[in-house]
Parts: structure tokens; C-alpha cells; sequence
């Protein structure tokens, strides 16, 4: 019997000592693992806690916004939640490679757009080579978890301009900010421009602070002939467990002498989308997230349905549905968010573009495709 307690004892100290050792590497993890990013302080600081749009504790959206929608009368719970996604539906992610053009860069004429997958979108307007939250790696703080979907080929680094005159930010979440691709960028970028408290990811990961430009909603600023204007979003932030609404979150305007573009990040529905529209539109071609969506997020990300309208308010001439056919981020089938944009925008009679990945375009070729047939075509033969 003695023997036994002293085993079970022992085996009892084994198990706190592992717990203790795994909540230390977690810890260690969270606060030192670079992903992460840093917490703004100094003058950034100072700039967020003047800012119209920080209630003194965290940034805020200009209409309520929930970041859990579940409704307890109707049932939904996190187990249910959880089941959901445990149970996930046939065809969420694509079994065979996307197809998808290598990009040169001296396909990047004046005028040309290039999707190189989810929210990266690289273009030349105005003379200036511009890029979008860029993620070329994962999107994930953990190595080796939500990785790119398989391509014909993938979008590299090495397919870019050696000079790109100016990276634009929506908000620091993973994969909007990928801080490899941030570090491998940093040699060839001119300028950053990041919503407020996002500088301090980018000085940890190396980026020379005068490389940095932090900006509010409605700043607007000028390089040669082509205006930026950070705009509102409805949506939220945040790298780490308890740092949700630390930093700010936008859309972003260009206009350049020949063009008006609307680059959506990430939103939920709202009425900014016709204030915006209003007051820097009407636009050219506006790239609008359409995918991740989840009746359960149903305030921070639209549905394609939504996408749609949100064009139309945008007083956009043609739609670019973002955000979708690259990461596995929510609980549906890869393509829904393709062919639910497809549905909706024939019945509103809006134009969409719909390229391959890295395949070059202008406005006046712009492509619509509909390559996605042929994957699911190849999935159920395979099937």
C-alpha cells in the first residue's frame, strides 16, 4: 500500500511539474514569441489616447458591435459552437491546387492590379507601386497552423518589385499582418502605412521607425499626384489573448488622376460603407471582403450578401470579392463565399472581377473567371 501512495505520489508531482512546465512555455510564449508584436508607447501612445475614436481604454467602432452573436434562447452556445466546428462541411477546404498565374513584376504597369490571394492586392497607380496586408506565410502565430491553400503556384516574395513604394495596413490581425513577410519586405518598402498603435509590431520586428507612418480615420496624405485616406471599418484588433481593441482597424481610399480605389480590410455591415462612398466616391473598383464569415461573428465580418450591398453603397463601378480562396478561417466550404457573390451580384447587377490569383489586369480587361468550377469539377471526380 505504501508503495503504491509513494508511485502515486510521485506520479502526482510528475503531472504538476509538466502542468507547471507547459503553462511557463505558454507564458514565455505569449510574451517573447515575436509574432505578437509589441504594445505602442511614447508619442504612439499618446496619439491613441487623443483620439476621438479611443474612449480612454480601448478603440471603438462608430455603431455597437458585438464580436460573439450567438443567441442563448435560440441554443447556441460555445459547445455548440464548437461542434460546428469539429463537424465541418464537406469541401471547406480545396483538395486539389488552385490554379493560379506566376507573376512578373514587369507585368505591373501604370493601372494594373495583381490578387495575390485572401486581402494582398498589389497595383500601380499614380505612378507609385502600392501593396495591401500583405501575408505570404501563415496566418497564425503558431508555426505550421493555417497555411496557404495548395496552388498551382503560390505567391512569393520573390515575385514582387524590388521597389514598393507603399505597404498598406488594415488592422494587426494574422492574416492581414504577416510578420515574416513584414521583415522580408522591409528592404524594398518605402513607406508603411499602419493604423494607430500598429507601429510597435513593426519597430519589434525591425522596421526603421522613419519607414512608419501612423494614421487616424479621415487622415488623409499625399505622395506626388496620388491622395491616401484612411477610412472607418467596423471591426476590431488585437495579436494577443487580452489585447482585443488595442490598436485601430480602417479601409483605405486611393485616388490618383486616373483612378478611385476602395480597399475594404475587414468589416462587418454598416452604414459607414455609404458615408464613405459619399464622400470619396463614386469608385473605380472597390476589393470588398466577402469570406470568414459565421453567423456567430455576424457583426465584425459580412456576409457575401452583405459584400454585395456594401459595393453598391461604396458607389463602386465594379467589385473585387476579397478575403476568401486562400486560408481556412471559417466553417464553410472554400468556394461558398465565390458563388454566393456570384448569385447575389447577378440578381443586383454589379459587375465583379474574379482573376486568377497573380494574374495581371486592368479596368479595361478586367477578368471575369469563374475558375473555381473547375476545382470543385476535379473534387468531385475525385471523390
Amino acid at each position: 500500500m505504501k508503495r503504491f501512495l509513494r508511485l502515486l505520489l510521485k506520479a502526482l508531482l510528475g503531472l504538476v511539474v509538466l502542468i507547471v512546465v507547459l503553462i511557463l512555455g505558454v507564458v514565455l510564449f505569449l510574451n517573447f514569441a515575436p509574432a505578437f508584436g509589441d504594445s505602442p508607447s511614447g508619442e504612439s501612445l499618446a496619439r491613441i489616447q487623443a483620439s476621438p475614436n479611443y474612449d480612454g481604454e480601448k478603440f471603438v467602432n462608430q455603431v455597437e458591435t458585438r464580436l460573439d452573436t450567438r443567441d442563448p434562447e435560440s441554443g447556441q452556445s460555445l459547445f455548440t459552437s464548437v461542434f460546428r466546428m469539429l463537424s465541418p462541411p464537406p469541401g471547406k477546404t480545396p483538395a486539389v491546387p488552385l490554379p493560379s498565374e506566376a507573376f512578373s513584376p514587369a507585368d505591373l504597369q501604370e493601372g494594373t492590379f495583381v490578387w495575390l490571394g485572401h486581402s494582398t492586392v498589389l497595383m500601380r497607380t499614380g505612378g507609385l507601386v502600392i501593396l495591401t496586408d500583405p501575408v505570404f506565410h501563415q496566418a497564425s502565430p503558431l508555426p505550421g497552423t493555417v497555411e496557404p491553400f495548395a496552388m498551382v503556384h503560390t505567391p512569393r516574395m520573390e515575385d514582387l518589385p524590388a521597389q514598393i513604394d507603399i505597404v498598406l495596413i488594415s488592422h494587426d490581425h494574422y492574416d492581414h499582418l504577416d510578420y515574416q513577410a513584414i521583415q522580408e519586405l522591409t528592404p524594398r518598402v518605402g513607406h508603411f502605412l499602419v493604423p494607430l498603435g500598429v507601429k510597435a509590431h513593426l519597430l519589434r520586428w525591425g522596421v526603421p521607425g522613419d519607414q512608419i507612418e501612423e494614421h487616424d480615420w479621415h487622415d488623409s496624405l499625399t505622395y506626388g499626384a496620388t491622395r491616401l485616406t484612411m477610412t472607418p471599418a467596423r471591426h476590431f484588433s488585437g495579436r494577443g489573448l487580452t489585447n482585443n481593441f488595442s490598436t485601430l482597424w480602417c479601409s483605405w481610399v486611393i485616388q490618383s488622376d486616373s483612378l478611385r480605389i476602395f480597399f475594404n480590410g475587414d468589416s462587418g455591415y454598416w452604414g459607414g460603407f455609404r458615408e464613405i462612398g459619399d464622400a470619396y466616391g463614386p469608385f473605380d473598383i472597390a476589393f470588398v471582403e466577402n469570406g470568414a464569415y459565421d453567423k456567430d461573428w455576424a457583426e465584425i465580418h459580412m456576409m457575401p450578401e452583405e459584400s454585395v450591398q456594401a459595393s453598391l453603397d461604396l458607389q463602386a463601378e465594379r467589385m473585387f470579392p476579397i478575403h476568401w480562396g486562400k486560408f481556412d478561417l471559417a466553417n464553410h466550404p472554400w468556394d461558398d463565399p465565390i458563388l454566393r457573390t456570384e448569385r447575389e451580384s447577378a440578381r443586383r447587377q454589379v459587375q465583379i472581377v474574379t482573376p486568377l490569383i497573380g494574374q495581371p489586369f486592368t479596368l479595361e480587361n478586367a477578368p471575369h473567371l469563374t475558375w473555381w468550377e473547375g476545382v470543385r469539377a476535379q473534387m468531385e471526380a475525385g471523390e
